[in-house]
């Protein structure tokens, strides 16, 4: 009997944007995470985490709103209902693959 491989989601699996959905999913205070945090927090250069974000954007898994506080724009980064449910789902995926149990009639070698 085969099993089906376990397929998991590039857009989340490259490690930077695993690391980014990771944060804006779990940071218990918030529901939304400032560009500038994430940047200093992951010790990436603008340009990389905005590449980044447009990829998750583009996915439908993170929203990002731009606001002005005391006449200085903030960038905010939020994580939609789909990209969520997409996380919560490479986790699962993520998880048979590391339990995966191999059927004794395949040889290793």
């Amino acid at each position: 009997m085969t099993q089906d491989a376990t397929v998991l989601d590039e857009t989340i699996h490259q490690s930077t944007r695993l690391r980014i959905m990771s944060m804006v999913i779990s940071w218990p205070e918030t529901d939304r995470l400032a560009y500038g945090f994430i940047q200093k927090t992951l010790g990436l250069t603008g340009g990389n985490l905005t590449t980044h974000l447009r990829k998750l954007e583009d996915a439908g898994y993170v929203t990002i709103a731009k606001e002005f506080h005391n006449s200085k724009p903030r960038t905010w980064v939020r994580a939609t209902p789909e990209g969520r449910r997409a996380f919560a789902e490479y986790l699962a995926n993520l998880d048979r693959a590391l339990n995966h149990r191999w059927s004794r009639t395949v040889s290793p070698s």
